[in-house]
């Protein structure tokens, strides 16, 4: 991930590595195509990818999205 203008960037792979196990590599490509995430030479912000992690998982389409109960307790 690299800094810049104030929040960080990361390729498709880091995105999903930080976004947690229920986020794979096609999904975030999707988010690209379909979504609006934007990208600049392969990289994307990760707030922005965390946002519309969010939406998707909030939403009612779809197969249920799962958050790892590892994860939850450690916040």
């Amino acid at each position: 991930m690299i800094w810049r203008d104030g929040t960080y960037w990361g390729t498709a792979d880091q995105l999903a590595a930080a976004l947690g196990p229920d986020v794979t590599v096609h999904m975030i490509r999707n988010w690209r195509r379909r979504d609006g995430l934007t990208t600049i030479a392969g990289y994307s912000p990760l707030d922005q990818a965390a946002e519309i992690e969010a939406a998707k998982r909030h939403a009612t389409r779809g197969r249920p999205r799962q958050l790892d109960p590892a994860l939850v307790g450690a916040g």
